[in-house]
């Protein structure tokens, strides 16, 4: 109610307003009615379930472009895969990653991210969509290093928490990050990535 009545959501970054235009429903129905894009921001481990339960409901032909990050747990699957395999039909994806948060995005601080699809005009349509002043939004074909880059990134960062709570200095660091960063691209290209994708 208060996003419809008062434009703002009380209960995350309550302080920042939202446009007139935006509207909150809990009726999936209605919220795709003519929808061209279907942006889906749920966690990752509870994804494939949902789509699951309501993919008749998600007109086959829209692109769903997810904000989640991470592997799928429970089949050891990129997220991508596990969305198709709950959906059971052919969907058009990208997955939008990047470092993002909420608030400094509502601040406007300038933030870059990327956007991964199969087919590049989902991903040029999304990039137009998001776009603005502050926010830089670039495209990708590589959804596989765009999941992985999403999904490891935050057990590198505990490392790196790791190495200052410890103490350690530079050297250890700069040796953690290139370390990294490199079995992180080794992985995304033998699990099919493109290698420029992570760097």
């Amino acid at each position: 109610r208060s996003i419809n009545e008062d434009h703002v959501n009380n209960k995350y970054l309550s302080t920042f307003p939202l446009p007139d235009n935006i509207k909150a429903t809990t009726d999936l129905a209605v919220a795709n009615a003519g929808a061209s894009l279907f942006i889906h921001a749920l966690p990752c481990q509870l994804t494939p379930k949902w789509l699951s339960a309501n993919k008749d409901l998600i007109p086959d032909d829209v692109c769903i472009c997810s904000t989640a990050k991470g592997l799928y747990v429970e089949t050891r699957q990129l997220l991508g895969d596990a969305m198709l395999g709950a959906l059971e039909r052919p969907q058009p994806l990208a997955f939008l990653s990047g470092p993002s948060f909420a608030a400094e995005i509502m601040k406007g601080d300038p933030t870059a991210v990327v956007v991964a699809s199969q087919k590049l005009y989902h991903a040029t349509a999304i990039q137009k969509l998001m776009s603005n002043e502050a926010m830089r939004v670039y495209v990708s074909q590589d959804i596989v290093g765009v999941q992985l880059g999403g999904a490891l990134k935050n057990p590198l960062a505990i490392g790196a928490g790791m190495i200052e709570g410890m103490g350690l200095g530079i050297n250890t660091m700069s040796a953690f990050v290139t370390r990294s960063c490199n079995e992180l691209r080794q992985l995304c290209v033998a699990m099919g990535g493109a290698e420029n994708t992570i760097s």
